[in-house]
C-alpha cells in the first residue's frame, strides 16, 4: 500500500507552465469546466474516464499551439438557493427515471485531468461559480468560455464570451457566442469586487462539518438504494480523520414504495464521526471489498446500467480514500476499478 500511495502521489497534480514561443501575448481564456463535460466524457458511459483524459489533453495541446492560456473554474459547492432547487429537481428526476448520464465525482476527475495536463484549476469557494468566473475574467481581462446564457447578466462586464470550441489542424478554434439575449426572467447582477476567493486544489467537501448533501451516484437507486448511504460508516471514519467532533447532517435522495404511494424522498440523518473503519480509508481495495465485494446484478438490468452502477460503487469508496490519502481519484480508478462488461469470464 505504501508503494501505491507513493506512486499516486507522484502523479503531476501541480500545474506546470507552458512556454509560449510565438512572441505574441497569449490570450487568456477562463473555462466554465463543468459546462463542457459532454465534450470530455461520453454521455451515459461512466467508464470513459481514460478517454476523457485524452480529450482534455487534446484540448490543452491545441490551446498551447494557438497561444491560448486556459484556466478552468469549477464549483466547490452549489451556492445559491436557486441553483440548489434546480440541482435537487435534477437529482430527483435521475432517481425517478433510473438515469444517471454523467459519472459520480466527475467534477473531481475534470479538475485532476486539467491539472495533470498542466492547466491551472480554480475551485470557487466564496461565491457561485458563475459569479466567480465572471469577476476573475473581468478583472484579469480574460475571455469566458461557457455555453451558459447567464454570463450575459453581469453589468459592465468587459469579457468576450466563447460558447464552444473545435479543432482546425493542430489549433484550437474558439467559437464566439452568437446570441446576446438573456433568458426571460434572468436578473442582472453586478460584477463581484474584489474577486471572490478560489482554491487551486480540490477543497473536498467544503460544507463540512455542518452538512453533507449529495445526489445518487447510480442509475439503479430504485433497485439497489443510494450508494452514499451504503458507505456511511466509511464516511464517518473520514469525518473522524478531519477532527470533526459533532454530528454531521447528511441528506440523500432515495426511492420509497408504500401501500398507497411511491416516489423520491430525501433522507436526512445526523451522523456522528467514528474511527471504527479508519484503516479502510488507507486501503481502497480492501474498502471496496468490504462494502461491495458481493454485488448482485438485479434481474432485467442492462449491461450499461450495471456497468455504471459498479462504477458508482467504486467511485463513492475511492473518492473518500483519495481525499484521505491526498492522492488522485483518477489514478485510483485506473489501478483498481474493473468494468463488469470488460471482464473475461473464467
Amino acid at each position: 500500500m505504501e508503494d501505491l500511495t507513493r506512486r499516486l502521489n507522484s502523479v503531476a497534480l501541480t500545474p506546470s507552465t507552458s512556454p509560449i514561443t510565438t512572441g505574441q501575448k497569449p490570450r487568456l481564456v477562463y473555462v466554465d469546466g463543468m459546462n463542457y463535460s459532454n465534450r470530455f466524457f461520453e454521455v451515459g458511459d461512466h467508464w470513459c474516464f481514460k478517454e476523457a483524459r485524452q480529450n482534455i489533453s487534446k484540448m490543452v495541446k491545441h490551446a498551447r499551439n494557438s497561444n491560448v492560456v486556459l484556466k478552468v473554474f469549477l464549483d466547490a459547492y452549489i451556492e445559491t438557493d436557486e441553483a440548489i432547487l434546480k440541482w435537487r429537481s435534477r437529482r430527483e428526476k435521475e432517481v425517478r427515471d433510473r438515469t444517471r448520464n454523467m459519472p459520480q465525482a466527475m467534477n473531481v476527475l475534470i479538475g485532476e485531468m486539467f491539472v495533470m495536463a498542466g492547466i491551472e484549476v480554480a475551485y470557487s469557494v466564496d461565491a457561485d461559480n458563475d459569479d466567480t468566473l465572471a469577476s476573475h475574467a473581468h478583472h484579469d481581462r480574460a475571455a469566458v468560455m461557457s455555453r451558459d446564457n447567464d454570463f450575459l447578466r453581469y453589468n459592465g462586464a468587459s469579457y468576450r464570451i466563447f460558447e464552444d470550441f473545435t479543432y482546425r489542424r493542430e489549433y484550437l478554434h474558439l467559437i464566439p457566442r452568437k446570441s446576446t439575449f438573456l433568458r426571460p426572467g434572468t436578473t442582472k447582477r453586478d460584477i463581484h469586487r474584489p474577486k471572490p476567493g478560489v482554491r487551486s486544489t480540490d477543497p473536498g467537501f467544503i460544507t463540512l462539518p455542518d452538512f453533507y448533501l449529495r445526489g445518487s451516484p447510480s442509475p439503479l437507486t430504485r433497485d439497489c438504494g443510494n450508494l452514499h448511504i451504503t458507505v456511511r460508516s466509511l464516511r464517518q471514519a473520514y469525518y473522524a480523520s478531519l477532527g470533526i467532533k459533532t454530528a454531521v447532517r447528511e441528506e440523500f435522495p432515495t426511492y420509497r414504495i408504500s401501500d398507497d404511494d411511491e416516489g423520491v424522498v430525501w433522507l436526512e440523518e445526523y451522523v456522528l464521526p467514528s474511527d471504527k473503519y479508519h484503516d479502510l480509508l488507507k486501503s481502497p481495495k480492501e474498502a471496496y471489498e468490504h462494502y461491495f465485494g458481493n454485488l448482485v446484478r438485479p434481474e432485467g438490468v442492462s449491461s450499461r446500467d450495471w456497468d455504471n452502477h459498479v462504477y458508482a460503487s467504486y467511485s463513492v469508496v475511492f473518492e473518500l480514500c483519495a481525499l484521505h490519502l491526498g492522492t488522485s481519484l483518477f489514478e485510483m480508478l485506473c489501478t483498481y476499478a474493473k468494468q463488469p462488461s470488460k471482464m473475461i469470464e473464467p
